[in-house]
């Protein structure tokens, strides 16, 4: 298994990750959002690649002032073997090495197992968010 940064052909392996994660969510996860996405930064998405397919990804969004982790997902026949714990430790190297000290991730509220595993890596729990989103006409 390697981990690299996404490259435009791997969509549908990012799409299909993200929909077995229950974490797809169109007006974000759309093909030309992402694309704008790796446009303005191409090392802000992860990918686990294995036998030429992602079959894991990350994103990461950083400003210089906080950094968060979000929709770490893994396809369903390769969960449980670690290959998320890696993408994540990746993501974390990745924003250390840009001077981060901290580091937020999403978690959906309703999924207290992923919540607890994120716990055993060291996260803390924090307030809880709805996503809201407004078109900008």
């Amino acid at each position: 298994m390697e981990i690299r940064q996404y490259i435009s052909t791997d969509y549908s392996d990012i799409k299909q990750n993200l929909v077995e994660g229950d974490l797809f969510y169109d007006e974000l996860d759309n093909e030309d959002r992402i694309n704008q996405k790796i446009q303005k930064d191409p090392t802000s998405l992860l990918v686990a690649e294995l036998d030429g397919k992602a079959i894991g990804n990350v994103f990461i969004m950083e400003d210089g002032w906080m950094a968060l982790i979000f929709h770490l997902a893994v396809r369903k026949e390769y969960q449980h073997k670690g290959i998320g714990t890696e993408l994540l430790k990746a993501a974390e190297a990745y924003l250390k090495d840009k001077g981060y000290e901290e580091v937020q991730i999403v978690v959906r509220e309703a999924n207290p197992e992923l919540q607890d595993y994120y716990e055993k890596l060291g996260y803390q729990g924090g307030g809880s968010f709805k996503w809201m989103t407004k078109e900008l006409k």
